[in-house]
């Protein structure tokens, strides 16, 4: 018989304070979400007067020094319109005010004769109208929230986990990770999350391999007869039809090989990369902050340097620093202004924090690659994980993680997103590790040199490189192949022919 007892238990778990929630948050985004996210803290707590931003300086400090005094120079002074130079003067500011009202709105459209142009206005118009700003993949999924049936409690944790969605349409993030700096939200229905997400538009994004970003497809094979086989394909025999193994693929499903075509026609009806339609056709980097620096020191070592005017100074009101300790006003009064501080100081010690602790990771991968620095080129890179830099740091790994988020670093090599510098090294005969783009670099260069009439295949491929003592699989050198864009054996034999 069962029966329900009291007891004292003890138990230890892990909770993070809200400061500690609040600089990671803070580690974790990049510059540009930054400066948002500082916007809305200032809402939110009264005691924050201003956030100056150091690198933006006032028109006033721009300009030279005679107009911040308001005084005029002695060739202002002396300007004398009657003058042939004060004609040529006045002539070209004439120009000038012309040329600029032709985009002003009360400015009467003509044309170039002169004369009245009622279409003009028209096209104008049109013209701001096809200036419109592309939707990247991360702002489509976060609009969609409000609409979706995600509770209002869970919102801000769909944000988070969309935010760890990267353009293909995978999740990238820790679940461990996430958990945590949301506040110990159990694993399951974070997952759950992440599952709704995966039916937004596009099906499918959220999925954390190829299995579940399929899977989170299905409803586009609703009315087909072949959903339960395509559905039996993806959950359990992916790596078979990527070994082109058939047989116990046909066994499991119970079909026909004459049938299998047609299973794999309404396979294709899902997409690998879902995210793919919303990726910017432009190089990221113009558009990026870098937020470090690397520079070579005269004994030819390379420092990193985080520019202080990169953050804001958070200036805290007077005011309430006054508040708080005035026996003059309620106690209730003098508590919120004392929490308010608090709250805008802990926001200050976060903002140095993270400074500091991306400094201290982006040298220590400095000081791992610093033979790519040298050569200047990114083909010189070294395998290596957050692990490594965790320990040389004395950080946690998912510490690391954060302080590279998003972030960029100005380099001899241009600007350079820091994850970028993380790989994980391809195993030799010799016990060492190679980097995965010199394994990519040389695969592209046994193709350079293949016999065009007889391209060689994959499987030729890790041949050759096993005789160079590295070692790698099949669908390893299929994977890195289609990175690379070049195509496959019977492609790169009818172009070589064409």
């Amino acid at each position: 018989m069962l029966e329900q007892q009291l007891a004292p238990r003890l138990a230890q778990t892990q909770t993070l304070s809200p400061k500690m929630q609040q600089g990671l948050a803070i580690l974790q985004r990049p510059i540009t979400e930054l400066r948002a996210e500082l916007q809305r803290q200032m809402s939110l707590n009264p005691a924050i007067e201003s956030i100056e931003w150091k690198a933006e300086l006032p028109m006033s400090a721009a300009l030279p020094e005679e107009h911040v005094s308001g005084s005029v120079s002695e060739k202002e002074m002396n300007f004398n319109p009657s003058t042939p130079q004060g004609m040529e003067t006045l002539s070209t500011d004439d120009a000038d005010r012309d040329q600029f009202l032709k985009n002003m709105e009360n400015f009467e459209p003509t044309s170039e004769s002169g004369a009245a142009d009622p279409d003009a206005q028209t096209r104008r118009q049109a013209f701001f109208d096809r200036q419109v700003k592309t939707e990247t993949l991360q702002e489509h999924l976060l609009a969609q929230i409000p609409l979706s049936e995600i509770k209002a409690e869970d919102r801000r944790l769909a944000e988070t986990l969309v935010y760890n969605i990267n353009d293909d349409g995978y999740f990238t993030g820790s679940i461990p990770d996430i958990q945590m700096t949301s506040g110990m939200v159990p694993e399951a229905h974070v997952l759950a999350v992440l599952a709704q997400i995966g039916r937004f538009d596009p099906l499918g994004c959220g999925g954390r391999d190829l299995r579940e970003c399929l899977l989170m497809q299905m409803e586009k094979l609703d009315d087909s007869p072949w959903e339960d086989e395509v559905r039996a394909l993806v959950d359990r025999h992916i790596p078979d039809l990527m070994a082109n193994r058939m047989e116990p693929v046909l066994e499991d499903l119970k079909i026909d090989a004459a049938d299998f075509p047609r299973v794999l026609a309404e396979l294709r009806k899902l997409t690998r990369h879902p995210g793919r339609g919303f990726l910017q056709r432009v190089d990221p980097s113009i558009y990026v902050v870098p937020e470090v620096y690397v520079v070579q020191t005269a004994s030819g070592a390379w420092k990193v340097r985080v520019p202080e005017g990169s953050l804001p100074n958070v200036v805290i009101s007077s005011d309430y620093r006054r508040m708080q300790n005035d026996r003059r006003i309620d106690a209730e009064a003098r508590s919120y202004a004392r929490r308010s501080v608090d709250e805008a100081e802990s926001l200050l010690d976060s903002l140095a924090d993270r400074q500091e602790t991306i400094r201290r990771v982006a040298q220590a991968i400095v000081n791992e690659q610093s033979q790519a620095f040298d050569a200047r080129s990114l083909s010189a890179l070294r395998p290596l994980t957050m692990d490594q830099v965790a320990e040389a740091t004395g950080l946690h790994s998912s510490t690391v993680s954060r302080a590279v988020n998003g972030k960029y670093m100005a380099t001899p090599m241009g600007v350079v997103e820091m994850r970028r510098f993380f790989m994980r090294g391809i195993a030799t005969d010799g016990g060492g590790d190679m980097a995965k783009t010199a394994v990519m670099n040389r695969i592209r260069g046994i193709i350079e040199g293949e016999d065009p009439a007889k391209p060689l295949s994959d499987q030729s491929i890790v041949e050759i490189l096993k005789k160079e003592h590295v070692v790698v699989a099949r669908r390893t050198v299929a994977k890195y192949r289609e990175e690379l864009k070049i195509p496959g054996t019977r492609e790169r034999r009818k172009e070589k022919i064409q």
